[in-house]
């Protein structure tokens, strides 16, 4: 992989600097969906406490193993019990822990979503079963047709929200899905690293005990801006939860993520917060970008967005390669989506950001329409 994403993943700042020879932290980052609120201020409080109290115990002491303080506190906000809640070292630990328990076969990707699913399958060996989900539909598969697919493997993994689509699945897609892979012995994943950005969306949460071969699978990265701590937790049967925590490495989750974790789920106000930038500036974001020409824009549910390059590519210009390279050498960070399996170089993703940085954005695209448009005559 040439491109920024050589690693598989957005955010890669120290790749794009020597690219675009820049510094790493000068970038304006689009290419990873983390909320641009920063993490809520009671993270920042009790870190800067632990750092600077007397003896530093978060840093001379071995962390709790099993994170129990956190794990009550998101059996909490979950309203389950404590043990149901697994928690890991962000959510693509307890991705990789799913497949050392159960080393499957075969396992089924929806194409495209989150490249962690088919990296965890092929280092381990395992036939990745594709779903392929079309724009024509809405990114969704047919009832029967993914059902089939549940059957047809012996681990499925479905994005809820899907990345990079921005989709929710149905609930009864869920619910179907849920009961189809109970029935057949395969075990289900649904990825809810994003679900916290849609206040209200359906969960198989509370249906869990119904469903003893699904897990929920949740991100506090995202949502809470943390991605250099690594944080995320699972959603399972009892017995689901042991055997993930069986599995882990000693010390998975650090002292200083377990405090953050905390102090982030007792801050509802960063929650409302969240919420209204979110809506403000995601429909911003939506309508200036349909403006752009060459330009078409999948309006998703979540703080990212999914466009499709329409410009005629006889033109030149239009892959979502040149589009990164253009926006890089003005110093921002697009997303090239052609990584995902199931999309081709016609398309990229975007972060939600705030309303000085996505005008900033918008500017840069018109303005690279505005100089392609000149050259070409």
């Amino acid at each position: 992989m040439s491109g920024v994403e050589r690693y598989g993943h957005g955010g890669d700042r120290w790749t794009a600097g020597f690219l675009f020879h820049r510094e790493a932290s000068d970038f304006l980052d689009f290419s990873a969906n983390i909320n641009p609120l920063g993490p809520p201020p009671g993270v920042l409080e009790v870190l800067h406490r632990a750092l600077t109290e007397s003896g530093q115990p978060v840093l001379t002491q071995y962390p709790d193993p099993r994170s129990r303080s956190l794990k009550r506190a998101l059996a909490r906000k979950c309203d389950v019990p404590v043990d149901w809640v697994a928690v890991g070292n962000g959510g693509a630990e307890l991705l990789d822990l799913v497949h050392d328990i159960i080393r499957p076969r075969r396992v089924g990707v929806t194409h495209p979503s989150f490249s962690e699913y088919e990296a965890a399958a092929r280092k381990r060996g395992s036939e990745v079963v594709p779903l392929p989900l079309s724009e024509e539909r809405d990114w969704l598969p047919g009832r029967e047709e993914l059902l089939r697919w549940v059957r047809q493997v012996d681990l499925a993994y479905l994005g809820h929200p899907n990345n990079p689509t921005g989709t929710l699945f149905p609930e009864e897609s869920l619910i179907a899905a849920a009961e189809e892979a109970a029935r057949h012995g395969s075990v289900l994943v649904v990825d809810e690293a994003f679900l916290d950005f849609v206040p209200g969306a359906f969960t198989l949460q509370r249906q869990l005990s119904d469903f003893p071969t699904t897990l929920l699978v949740r991100s506090m990265t995202k949502f809470y801006a943390l991605p250099g701590l690594r944080l995320g937790y699972a959603l399972a049967s009892p017995s689901w939860v042991k055997k993930l925590e069986a599995r882990q490495i000693p010390w998975s989750v650090n002292g200083l993520a377990q405090l953050a974790g905390e102090a982030a789920l007792s801050d509802r106000e960063y929650e409302e917060r969240t919420a209204d930038w979110l809506h403000r500036e995601r429909l911003f974001l939506l309508e200036g970008l349909k403006r752009v020409a060459g330009v078409h824009v999948f309006p998703g549910s979540v703080n990212y967005l999914l466009l499709r390059l329409t410009g005629r590519r006889a033109s030149g210009g239009y892959s979502s390669h040149q589009w990164q390279r253009a926006l890089g050498e003005r110093g921002i960070l697009i997303r090239d989506a052609s990584t995902y399996p199931g999309l081709d170089d016609t398309y990229i993703r975007v972060a939600v950001r705030s309303r000085e940085e996505n005008e900033r954005l918008l500017s840069a695209f018109i303005e690279w329409e505005t100089e392609r448009k000149e050259e070409s005559r």
